[in-house]
C-alpha cells in the first residue's frame, strides 16, 4: 500500500511541485545557481528551480510552523510520499522549464481549430497558448528504471506514459546522466532538447544581479528575455493599436481625440517599453529563508554595453545615509542616493517624457477649446491642470537633480496621528546637496503646484519666511489647506477622511530649515520635531545604533542606491488603533523590540536589483498575531448568546 500511495501522489503532483514551492516561502541561502540549469537549454523561456528538493521542502515546513499555518497535511503527505518514492533523488535539484512557442505555432493552431471532426479521444493536441503545455519538469533520479516502474510505466519505452492529473496522462523520458523529464504533453516531452554543460552559460546570462539573487535564494525564477522579447513586442504593438482605436471614440473628459494625438501622447512611453524589450537580457526572482529571515529578490540584467545597462554601472551610498535618519518610532523610512550619473540621467529622462506628454496634452486642450462644445472644453482644461500638477514633481526635480546628492524621508509614528494630529504629522523630509536653497525651492514649488489641481477638493498653499526659530536656525512655515466645493456631491465624502489625513486643524503644515548641505522639511509645526531632524543631520540621535535596524539591513546587498525600512511594531500599533475605531477590540501582543523590515535597491554590473528582507523575529511575530486573531474570533463566536426562536 505505501508504494501504491507514493506512486499515486507522484503521478498527480510532481509536475506542479515547482510552482507550489514558489508560492510557499522557503529558504536557507544557497551557494550557487541550481544544478538543474546545467541541463536547461539556452532558448528556454522560463525556469523555476531549486537546488535541493528535500531541504527546500523541509524549510517550507519550518516556515509554515513559524507562521502558525493551520493545515499543512496535504503538503506534508506530498513531500513524505515523493521523497520515499524509489528512484527519485530526494536531495536532487528540480526545475520547471517552459519553452517559447514555436514560430509556426499560430499556423498549426489555426489548422487544428479548423478541424471540427477531430477525434476527441485521440492523442492530445498541443495548446501553444498555454505555457504549461510547453513545459516539462526536470528532476534527478537515482535509478530511472526503478522510478518509471514505481510510477506504473514501461521503462523500455523512449517516452513512457503514466497516469497523471485526473484523466490527463503524464509522460516520462530519460535524458541521461541521472536526469529525467516529466510533462503532460507527449509531443513536448519527446521533442525537448536538454542542454549539455549549460551552467556556465546560464551564469553569464544571469549576470551580476542574477547570480547575487541566486546566492540568497532557495527557489530561483529565471526569465530569458531573448525568448520573451518577440511576445512582449507583439503586446506593445497591440496596446498601441488599441490606444489609437480608443482615440476615435468620444472621450468623457476630452471628447474625440485624433489617433495621431494619441500616438504623440503615448509615444514616449512606447519608446521606453521598446527600449526595455531591446536591452533586457534576463529577469530574475528569488525566494530565500535562512536563519536570519525571509528574503525576496527581484532583478533585471541588461545586455552588456546596451543603453539601459549604462544606467546601472555603479554602487550607491544609501547604506550610510539611511543611518543618519532620526531615532524615532516610524511607519516607513527611506534614503536614496542621487549622486551617481545613472540615477540623474534616469530622472532627466523621466522629466523629458513628462514634458513631451504635457506638450501634447496642451496642444489637444487648445484644439478642444476651439470647439464650440464648451463643457468638453472645460473638461479638457481640468484634465490638463491635473496632469500638469501630477507631473510637476519630477519636472521640478530634474531642474536641480545635478545639485542633489540624495533625499531622505521618515514617516514618524505617534498615537497622536489618529487623535487629531493627522496621518502625516510625523513626517520629516530631507534633501542633501551643495545648494540647500535650490533644494528648498523644489519643495516650495511642489506645494504651490498642488493649487493647479481641480475637482471636488482644491488646495490652497501658503509660504511664510522666517516664521520661527529653533536652536539658532531660522525656520520658514508652509501650509496646505484643502477647500471643498459645496456643490460637488463627492466633496462631502472626501471631507469625512480629511481629519484623518490633515488633522483637527483641517490643513497640513510644517517648517522648512536649511543647513550647510541640506534642506529639511517637517510635516508638523512642532519645533521639537524640527530640532530632532536638525540633530540627526548633525550626527546626533540617529538610528545608526538601533539593533533592530541593524538586524533588518543585514540581509541587504551592499552599495545600495536606495534603502527603506518598514516599521513592523508601528504598523501593528496603527492597525490596533484602527481596529478599535471600527469596533474590533482585539488587544494584540507584539514585542516592543520586534525589528523593522528592510528593502534595498542596487544598480551595479549592468542590472537593477531589489531585495526585501524580513528578519526571523518579524516572521514569528506575524505568526503570533495571526494566532491571536484566530483565538479572538473563536472567543467571539463562543461568547455569542444563542438566539431564542421567534416562534
Amino acid at each position: 500500500m505505501p508504494v501504491l500511495r507514493a506512486r499515486n501522489v507522484l503521478k498527480r503532483k510532481l509536475f506542479v511541485a515547482p510552482i507550489a514551492m514558489l508560492t510557499l516561502f522557503a529558504g536557507q541561502a544557497l551557494a550557487a545557481v541550481p544544478a538543474a540549469l546545467n541541463r536547461v537549454p539556452k532558448n528556454a523561456m522560463l525556469v523555476i528551480a531549486t537546488d535541493n528538493f528535500e531541504k527546500t521542502a523541509g524549510r517550507i515546513k519550518s516556515y509554515a510552523e513559524k507562521l502558525r499555518a493551520e493545515d499543512t497535511s496535504d503538503f506534508d503527505d506530498f513531500v513524505e510520499e515523493l521523497t520515499g518514492t524509489k528512484g527519485f533523488k530526494k536531495d536532487g535539484s528540480l526545475a520547471l522549464v517552459v519553452m517559447a512557442p514555436a514560430e509556426d505555432a499560430e499556423k498549426k493552431e489555426a489548422k487544428k481549430e479548423g478541424d471540427e471532426d477531430a477525434d476527441n479521444d485521440g492523442p492530445r493536441h498541443r495548446d501553444h497558448d498555454n505555457p504549461m503545455e510547453r513545459a516539462v519538469v526536470l528532476a534527478q533520479t537515482t535509478d530511472y528504471k526503478e522510478l518509471v516502474t514505481e510510477l506504473g510505466g514501461d521503462p523500455a519505452e523512449k517516452v513512457s506514459k503514466v497516469e497523471g492529473l485526473g484523466e490527463m496522462p503524464m509522460f516520462v523520458r530519460d535524458i541521461g546522466d541521472g536526469w529525467v523529464i516529466f510533462g503532460p504533453v507527449e509531443e513536448t516531452v519527446a521533442g525537448f532538447q536538454p542542454g549539455e554543460k549549460m551552467l556556465k552559460q546560464h551564469e553569464e546570462a544571469l549576470g551580476v544581479v542574477g547570480n547575487r539573487a541566486a546566492q540568497a535564494s532557495d527557489i530561483l525564477m529565471v526569465a530569458n528575455w531573448e525568448a520573451i522579447a518577440p511576445i512582449f513586442g507583439k503586446q506593445i504593438d497591440r496596446a498601441v493599436a488599441d490606444a489609437k482605436k480608443g482615440g476615435r471614440r468620444s472621450n468623457p473628459m476630452f471628447g474625440p481625440i485624433p489617433p495621431e494625438t494619441i500616438a504623440q501622447f503615448i509615444g514616449p512611453i512606447e519608446e521606453v517599453a521598446r527600449a526595455y524589450n531591446r536591452d533586457a537580457q534576463t529577469c530574475v526572482a528569488g525566494i530565500g529563508l535562512g536563519d536570519d529571515g525571509l528574503s525576496v529578490d527581484l532583478g533585471a540584467q541588461f545586455k552588456p554595453k546596451s543603453q539601459i545597462a549604462g544606467f546601472f554601472q555603479s554602487t550607491g551610498k544609501a547604506d550610510n545615509t539611511l543611518n543618519s535618519l532620526p531615532a524615532t518610532p516610524f511607519l516607513f523610512a527611506v534614503s536614496a542616493d542621487t549622486s551617481n550619473p545613472g540615477t540623474r540621467q534616469m530622472i532627466h529622462n523621466a522629466a523629458d517624457i513628462t514634458e513631451k506628454m504635457l506638450t501634447t496634452a496642451k496642444d489637444e486642450a487648445k484644439r478642444q477649446q476651439a470647439n464650440p462644445d464648451k463643457p468638453a472644453s472645460k473638461q479638457a482644461e481640468t484634465m490638463l491642470k491635473m496632469f500638469e500638477s501630477q507631473t510637476a514633481g519630477v519636472r521640478n526635480l530634474a531642474k536641480s537633480i545635478d545639485k542633489i546628492d540624495g533625499v531622505d524621508f521618515i514617516w514618524g509614528y505617534s498615537p497622536a496621528m489618529l487623535a487629531g494630529a493627522g496621518l502625516f504629522s510625523g513626517g520629516i523630509y530631507q534633501g542633501r546637496g551643495s545648494d540647500p536653497e535650490a533644494l528648498k525651492a523644489i519643495f516650495v514649488d511642489q506645494i504651490k503646484a498642488t493649487q493647479n489641481m481641480d475637482g471636488p477638493m482644491k488646495m490652497e498653499a501658503s509660504f511664510t519666511p522666517n516664521a520661527a526659530e529653533v536652536g539658532g536656525v531660522k525656520l520658514d512655515a508652509w501650509t496646505l489647506k484643502p477647500k471643498m466645493d459645496p456643490n460637488d456631491p463627492a466633496a462631502s465624502q472626501m471631507a469625512m477622511v480629511n481629519m484623518f489625513i490633515f488633522g483637527a486643524t483641517g490643513q497640513m503644515s510644517g517648517n522648512i530649515a536649511t543647513t550647510k548641505n541640506a534642506a529639511i522639511v517637517t510635516y508638523s509645526p512642532n519645533t521639537q520635531v524640527m530640532q530632532m531632524a536638525l540633530d540627526a543631520a548633525a550626527g546626533k540621535g540617529t538610528i545608526a545604533g538601533d539593533k533592530g535596524v541593524a538586524t533588518a539591513v543585514k540581509g541587504l546587498p551592499e552599495g545600495s542606491w536606495a534603502r527603506g525600512l518598514i516599521g513592523t511594531k508601528s504598523l501593528f500599533d496603527l492597525a490596533q488603533m484602527a481596529m478599535s475605531f471600527t469596533g474590533m477590540p482585539i488587544q494584540l501582543k507584539v514585542p516592543a523590540d520586534v525589528p523593522p523590515m528592510a528593502v534595498g535597491m542596487t544598480g551595479d554590473g549592468g542590472g537593477m536589483h531589489i531585495r526585501f528582507h524580513a528578519p526571523m523575529q518579524v516572521i514569528s511575530t506575524v505568526g503570533d498575531v495571526l494566532e491571536q486573531f484566530r483565538d479572538a474570533q473563536k472567543h467571539e463566536v463562543d461568547d455569542t448568546p444563542d438566539e431564542k426562536p421567534r416562534f
